[in-house]
C-alpha cells in the first residue's frame, strides 16, 4: 500500500495537511523532530496514524525514516533549512517529495537536484500548496479575458498580491463583453 509521510506534521498547516490526508483515506505517518514527539503523539492517536521521529541534520536518520514511503510531503519551515535535505534523501530512498513552500530558492534546488531525480524516478514538486500556482493561473487568466486595461493603470503585483495607483475611472472591457463572467 502506498503510505505518505508528512514531515513537520506538527505544525499548524501540517495538521491540517494530516487532517485531509486521513479523511482522504490515505495510508499515512506522521513525521518531525523528536522535539515535536508529544504533539505528533497526540495527533497520531487522534487520527490512527502512527509517527517517525528524526532529524534532518542525520541522513541516516532521514534515510530510516523514508522506508517503505512512497510519497514525502515536507511541511516543515523554514524551507530554505529543510527542502535540500528532504529533497536529496527522497531521491536516494526513491520517495517522490512534495512541500508547499513558494519560495524560489526551493525551486532552484529541485532544478539542481532534477537529474538525479529523474535517474531515481523521483518526482521533485516543490511549491505545491497552490499560492504560486493559483497566483500564476488567476493572473494568466485576468490577462487573457482583459481586452482594454484601464490607461492610468500603474503597478499591480501578483508576487506580494499588492495593486497600486490603479484607477477606478473606467471598468476594464472583456474578451467576451461579460463583466459577470470574471
Amino acid at each position: 500500500m502506498n503510505t505518505l509521510v508528512i514531515y513537520g506534521a506538527a505544525g499548524y498547516t501540517g495538521g491540517m495537511a494530516a487532517e485531509h490526508a486521513t479523511s482522504a483515506g490515505l495510508n499515512l505517518i506522521l513525521a518531525g523532530r523528536e522535539q515535536s514527539r508529544a504533539s505528533l503523539e497526540a495527533m497520531a492517536d487522534r487520527l490512527g496514524a502512527s509517527i517517525r521521529l528524526f532529524s534532518i541534520d542525520n541522513p541516516d536518520a532521514v534515510a530510516a525514516g523514508l522506508d517503505c514511503i512512497s510519497v514525502l510531503l515536507n511541511a516543515a519551515g523554514p524551507f530554505a533549512n529543510t527542502a535540500e535535505p528532504l529533497m536529496s534523501a527522497a531521491i536516494r530512498a526513491g520517495v517522490h517529495y512534495l512541500d508547499f513552500s513558494a519560495e524560489l530558492d526551493t525551486y532552484r534546488e529541485a532544478l539542481a537536484l532534477d537529474v538525479r531525480a529523474r535517474a531515481a524516478g523521483v518526482m521533485l514538486l516543490p511549491g505545491s500548496g497552490g499560492s504560486v500556482a493559483m497566483l500564476g493561473s488567476l493572473a494568466g487568466h485576468a490577462v487573457a479575458r482583459v481586452r482594454k486595461p484601464p490607461e492610468d493603470q500603474h503597478r499591480a503585483s501578483c508576487g506580494r498580491c499588492d495593486v497600486e495607483g490603479v484607477s477606478h475611472q473606467r471598468e476594464p472591457e472583456y474578451r467576451d463583453g461579460d463583466a459577470s463572467s470574471r
